[in-house]
């Protein structure tokens, strides 16, 4: 089975209208976004480019408008199963980030959705999980968001299963964030790239604030 995956963090909706470019040149069979606009409008923009809503969950209120994580799958590839949204929540040992959070304005409660699919030529079932973890906290935090996430999904009953989104992971203790992967049976599978983001002499790519950073 070939599989061809886009993620994408598109900064409070502002990266979709340029969507459609990048999906001319890679024809992504799933499309998991972050920090997108959740309302019908916003999701027939998408599916106008001949994809689908699988589910969504919403995340957080800003402008005035609802954001959350949305996944998309290309229906002519995929037929959707079903789906499951995890509340990471908080406790007392996430306390000092949450106050925190909340004095920067970014009290926003976060969620893991899994997504499960058939595919048509092959029969065979994929699982996969969109993520937007905090922006504030520590890597500790994340690494237990994350197994908390794996731990909540039968694994031995999945046959491929995809994790991907935006871990706002800061490089460092990656090592840690690898062996709990490799615990769970999962492969980077973007171990070839060194980053993601573009730079450029006019700032044009790079202006971002310090903890998009």
């Amino acid at each position: 089975m070939n599989l061809s995956l886009l993620t994408y963090n598109t900064l409070f909706n502002n990266a979709v209208d340029k969507l459609d470019e990048i999906i001319d040149i890679y024809h992504p069979d799933i499309i998991c976004l972050q920090e997108a606009l959740t309302d019908n409008k916003s999701v027939q923009k998408i599916e106008k480019l001949g994809y689908k809503m699988a589910d969504y969950s919403n995340s957080f209120v800003k402008f005035g408008k609802i954001f959350g994580v949305v996944t998309f799958y290309d229906p002519k590839s995929f037929k959707y199963n079903d789906s499951f949204k995890l509340d990471l929540g908080i406790n007392l040992g996430d306390f000092f980030f949450n106050v925190l959070r909340i004095a920067l304005g970014y009290n926003q409660p976060k969620t893991i959705l899994e997504t499960n699919f058939i595919h048509k030529l092959t029969k065979k079932k994929i699982s996969v999980c969109n993520v937007h973890l905090y922006v504030i906290g520590s890597n500790e935090l994340r690494l237990k968001h994350i197994n908390k996430a794996l731990k909540s999904i039968s694994l031995s009953e999945k046959e491929n299963l995809i994790i991907v989104g935006d871990f706002n992971y800061f490089p460092y203790n990656r090592r840690r964030l690898e062996k709990m992967m490799t615990k769970f049976g999962l492969r980077e599978a973007t171990a070839n790239i060194r980053q993601t983001m573009k730079f450029s002499d006019s700032g044009k790519f790079e202006k971002y604030n310090l903890f998009q950073r």
